[in-house]
């Protein structure tokens, strides 16, 4: 697949921030969400396992690292080992996903017919074998669009991903490469904490933002007001190096020529919701942006607020055409036209960039795949 900042093949950073803990087993390291620290000590117990149970049981959480750090290839290996190594149709069904991710339809398909079959409910997955045919379709029109996606020449061997234009002709994106802020390490992926960065797209120069707008936490998907003197972008914090952590919107306004400090925006007092991936309307009085509160339709869904003279006003769910019981997030709201990812709404593998355009003050379109080269088996979000 061709990667680019605008579909890019990275990890969905902003779930949650974990720093450095001392952790002496892989299943302490997965549920503290530290995925690079797990499938080191998974491996190294399931090599000291004798037990097939425990090597299948093993090898499952080894697939669910690898999953999470967006690695379909290593986690499907693990899958199948853990299948092979009776661990059950759990492992079949995430196997089947991964296949699917990793853009082998074909496998795929036969994974989600033996799925069925082995739950004895030979039509309960007929929807991911009709999306598996329907991707390889997209995927050869793909292969001959008038366009072409390519990787953009600033980008590193880390994640880069979330562009957003900014004024003078440069681009502000998401990195983790290795001039980030800070020197912990984000055990989740073994990268380092990411920021906000400035390129020029025509010198190619790179600049990182500096404190307060980049800090040593997680920072990235930023949108601009249209006379860029504000800034709305996710902050994920850390409490006291806990587990309990959680991401917030930000908003930064550009005084006396530099970004002030930036103060969180408060929806609710709640805890344990994870708002983000802000997108601000050209007019600056609508707010877009994902949140996985627990009235949504399930996973993370897409909001709207609208200013007032007092604030922000009460988050509203955006409709069922847009929200699934699945993940919709990485709004980008042009005009009347909605962007934004899922992973529910029929795909090609991971998420997939769809657009709607609106129909009334709260009617959207069906959503509509952008197919390929857009989008591909892995996460193709941040569009632009």
């Amino acid at each position: 697949m061709n990667k680019t900042l605008f579909t890019i093949f990275a990890f969905l950073i902003f779930a949650g921030c974990n720093f450095t803990q001392k952790i002496n087993d892989g299943s302490t390291a997965f549920e503290r969400k530290q995925y690079k620290v797990a499938v080191d000590l998974f491996e190294k117990e399931y090599k000291k396992s004798k037990s097939r149970v425990e090597k299948g049981k093993i090898a499952f959480f080894m697939g669910e690292s690898y999953k999470n750090m967006n690695k379909s290839k290593q986690a499907i290996e693990w899958y199948l080992t853990a299948y092979e190594n009776s661990y059950g149709v759990d492992a079949l069904k995430e196997y089947a996903f991964a296949l699917k991710r990793n853009e082998q339809y074909k496998e795929a398909m036969e994974a989600f017919k033996n799925l069925g079959i082995e739950i004895g409910s030979p039509y309960e997955y007929r929807r991911e074998i009709t999306a598996c045919k329907q991707a390889l379709n997209w995927k050869e029109e793909g292969n001959n669009a008038e366009f072409t996606v390519s990787l953009a020449n600033f980008n590193t061997s880390d994640a880069d991903y979330s562009p957003t234009l900014y004024q003078d002709d440069q681009l502000v994106f998401t990195s983790d490469r290795n001039n980030s802020l800070g020197d912990e390490k984000y055990n989740w992926t073994g990268n380092n904490f990411s920021d906000l960065f400035i390129v020029n797209k025509n010198s190619n120069e790179i600049e990182s933002f500096k404190e307060p707008i980049n800090t040593p936490n997680n920072e990235g998907t930023v949108s601009f007001n249209e006379d860029y003197t504000e800034m709305y972008f996710t902050r994920c914090f850390n409490n006291d190096k806990k587990a309990d952590n959680y991401c917030a919107i930000m908003m930064s306004r550009y005084e006396n020529d530099s970004w002030n400090a930036p103060v969180k925006i408060k929806f609710f007092e709640e805890e344990n919701v994870n708002y983000g991936d802000p997108s601000i309307s050209k007019d600056g009085n609508t707010l877009y942006f994902s949140a996985n509160h627990p009235e949504g339709w399930g996973g993370h869904d897409i909001y709207t607020a609208k200013k007032t003279s007092e604030g922000w006003g009460t988050p509203k769910l955006m409709s069922r055409t847009i929200n699934t019981i699945g993940n919709e997030r990485f709004p980008f709201i042009d005009e009347d036209t909605l962007y934004f990812s899922s992973d529910f709404h029929t795909g090609m593998g991971g998420l997939d960039i769809f657009k709607t355009y609106k129909l009334s003050e709260s009617a959207w379109s069906p959503a509509y795949n952008l197919k390929g080269p857009i989008n591909s088996g892995n996460d193709d979000f941040g569009y632009v």
